[in-house]
Order: C-alpha cells, then sequence, then structure tokens
C-alpha cells in the first residue's frame, strides 16, 4: 500500500536538552494526523517527525528499516540512537530504496476561510480541549476526535466538516467506498465521556454553515 515513512523524535518545547535520543520509524497514510496523535499530551515533552517519505508500498518498507536496524530497537517502533547517527542511515536507506522526500509543511493543508466549519471551531473552542466524539452508524459506535482547532480525526485521516467526515471517512472505512450523500448536521455526535449529544449553534450572517 502507498503510503509515508516517517523518522520521529521526542523535544523540548522550551529548547532544553532531554535524556530520551531513540527515535521512532513508523509508517502512515497521514502523518499530519500521525503527528498530532502522538503529540496530544498537553506537556513539556513534545513529539515531531523529522523525516517523511513517500514510498510505494509503506508497508514493505516499514519491515525492511525495522530488520536492518533491529539490533538497535529499544522497544516497538523506537530505536536507539546514542551516536546520533540513526537520521544520516534513515536517508541513506530511503535514498537508496527510491523513496519521494517530503516535509511536514507541505503535507499540511492550506488553510482558506471556506474550507472551515465555524460550528466545529466554535464548538472545539467551548471544549478547550481534545475531545472524543462518538458517532453512531447502523447500530456501531464509531470514535471521532474533535480536536481544539475543530478538525475531525478518524483512523489516521482529517475532515474539516461533519459531511467530509461522513463520506469520505465514516462510509469509506465502513464499505471501502467514498458515499456522496449523509448529512453535515452536529447531531449526529456526541461526547464520549457525558454522552452529551452537538447541537446545532443559533448562526449569525457571519457563521455560515458547509455543506457539500
Amino acid at each position: 500500500m502507498e503510503g509515508y515513512i516517517y523518522l520521529g523524535e521526542y523535544y523540548d518545547i522550551l529548547g532544553r536538552e532531554i535524556s530520551i535520543t531513540d527515535k521512532k520509524i513508523g509508517l502512515s497514510k497521514n502523518p499530519v494526523s500521525r503527528e498530532y496523535q502522538l503529540n496530544r499530551t498537553k506537556g513539556p515533552v513534545g513529539y515531531r517527525i523529522v523525516r517523511c517519505y513517500k514510498v510505494d508500498n509503506m508497508n514493505r518498507v516499514e519491515k525492511m528499516l525495522h530488520n536492518i536496524l533491529d539490533s538497535r530497537r529499544a522497544e516497538g517502533e523506537w530505536f536507539m540512537d546514542d551516536g546520533d547517527t540513526l537520521t544520516g542511515e534513515f536517508i541513506g536507506f530511503m535514498d537508496a530504496y527510491g523513496g519521494e522526500i517530503t516535509t511536514m509543511e507541505e503535507l499540511k493543508p492550506v488553510d482558506s476561510p471556506s474550507d472551515k466549519d465555524t460550528r466545529l471551531i466554535d464548538t472545539a473552542k467551548r471544549f478547550g480541549v481534545d475531545t472524543m466524539l462518538i458517532r453512531t452508524y447502523k447500530g456501531i459506535d464509531y470514535e471521532v476526535l474533535l480536536d481544539i482547532n475543530g478538525i475531525l480525526h478518524f483512523k489516521g485521516d482529517t475532515f474539516n466538516t461533519p459531511n467530509k467526515f461522513y463520506n469520505s471517512g465514516l462510509l469509506k472505512f465502513v464499505t471501502g467506498k467514498r458515499g456522496n450523500s449523509g448529512t453535515n448536521h452536529l447531531t449526529q455526535f456526541r461526547v464520549k465521556e457525558s454522552g452529551e449529544r452537538l447541537t446545532e449553534p443559533v448562526l449569525s450572517e457571519s457563521s455560515p454553515v458547509l455543506s457539500e
């Protein structure tokens, strides 16, 4: 399966040195969402992806790298880098394999006012923290994360409207095919912890609702 192979590390958000030098080699279809998931803990230590390559078969490439570096494995997908040489070895392998180098900035979507659902943004601001939501489909509950910026996260992908989540996220995950209908209402979600169902805000002319 086509996707991305990345090299990530912990860092101190205040610029101080940290004792952990291990780095993570993983795969993802959406590195931006993956970095966000691994960086959700509020604290002085953050997580960032420092190198990222697009490859034709991310499962095969990850397995190859993990096997080559097995003697340096600390735990799972984390590898020791006491000598600060892992980044160079990773780059050398990916260049030899023919991976297409990219950056996290290139992968991040370009925001524009028309792309934002102000209802999700306002709801996220009201909660003040990342909030796990539940969307029930055909009797089965699916978890959807609403981050503090008003973006929905589902199965490694991100969506900026409920309708996009339903068609390109939920239906695609359940049926294998993208939908072309669905609802854009917030009421399809409820908060996992409290059971509170999201409600539609009273909109003014300055608070448009997106639809597809």
